[in-house]
């Protein structure tokens, strides 16, 4: 399928200018607070993870390169797309590679190709499709009772490539994304929420350069004429916009893709995506993990190897990298 990635300059100078708390490069991997919650989301190609093989440090496999990542990160809930193998055999996987203690098991939910693994348990869960011909895209939501708060959750996989129809599979999505939000909010829908619920939405959004302005219209919820501007009503508690992350490279790097593929014609993109409620949620460390260009004393340290998060090391094929946002509860109660 068609990817058209048009490389804008001024957008990721625009992203690279981002105010981020200054950390230094190395200790990056770690969760700066023991009350934040690590979520990581990542696509990763046609359920390559299942490849056969093991989790042994020696292992060259995708499964393998897919452990040391989990391993190195220790995240808390995990959003992944392109996995159609299904919620069960993604958390026996997770379960082999980070098992928890007494006894306890990850908890999944999937709807479509994108799968949520959470280490606490998962309460409400739900979904949502759009369909264009034989071309189907969509998301599992789910809400996830952390000892910190409760985290209600979209891993959303929209549609690729430029075509007109496309795009406006990918705008369809959005508003139904808005639309159960709003829904949500209101204490309405399969998972309705509490009052100042805290919630992130995430994933593959194919957010090409130039076409991403269903992600402007999930930001604002100001969508389009279905879904027209309401001043002051955008889809935080507070009506202000939500929060786009706007991760970069192991944190301090100037480089903001999330996609890269030098075997194709199309430069870097930051395809994917993290937005949250911010008048609930402060981030406290935010990074797209990129392996290569890690350091060889930072890559001993952490267990990991400089092609982990490419797709195929040898051949030198990237796809998608992991993106990792360390989440913290607002102490202040706001509106």
């Amino acid at each position: 399928m068609r990817r058209l990635l048009v490389y804008v300059t001024s957008a990721i100078v625009g992203w690279a200018a981002v105010s981020l708390a200054a950390q230094p490069a190395r200790g990056f991997l770690s969760k700066p607070s023991p009350d934040a919650i690590r979520v990581l989301t990542w696509n990763v190609y046609r359920n390559s993870i299942m490849q056969s093989g093991n989790e042994a440090a020696g292992d060259v496999s995708r499964t393998a390169r897919f452990a040391r990542v989990l391993k190195a990160l220790q995240p808390d809930v995990v959003c992944l797309q392109e996995i159609t193998a299904g919620a069960r055999h993604t958390v026996a996987l997770v379960d082999r590679i980070l098992p928890l203690e007494k006894g306890s098991r990850w908890q999944g939910h999937g709807a479509g190709d994108t799968v949520i693994v959470s280490r606490f348990p998962i309460g409400e869960r739900s979904g949502g499709r759009v369909e264009a011909g034989s071309r189907r895209r969509g998301h599992a939501i789910a809400l996830i009772d952390s000892p910190i708060a409760a985290l209600y959750m979209i891993c959303a996989h929209f549609q690729s490539s430029d075509d007109p129809e496309d795009a406006a599979m990918r705008h369809r999505q959005a508003q139904l994304v808005i639309s159960t939000i709003r829904e949500a909010r209101a204490g309405r829908g399969p998972v309705p929420l509490r009052s100042r619920t805290p919630f992130i939405i995430l994933g593959d959004f194919n957010a090409i350069p130039g076409g991403a302005t269903f992600v402007d219209a999930m930001v604002s919820a100001s969508a389009s004429p279905a879904l027209p501007a309401e001043g002051g009503n955008g889809l935080d508690w507070d009506g202000s916009a939500l929060t786009d992350a706007g991760p970069h490279h192991n944190v301090s790097r100037p480089e903001v893709y999330t996609w890269r593929n030098d075997r194709e014609p199309f430069p870097p993109g930051a395809l994917d995506r993290i937005l949250y409620s911010d008048s609930v949620l402060t981030s406290v460390n935010q990074f797209v993990l990129d392996t290569t260009m890690m350091s060889e004393a930072e890559l001993a340290e952490s267990g990991l190897r400089s092609g982990d998060v490419m797709r195929d090391p040898e051949a030198g094929i990237h796809d998608h990298f992991p993106l990792v946002i360390d989440l913290v509860v607002r102490s202040d109660k706001g509106p």
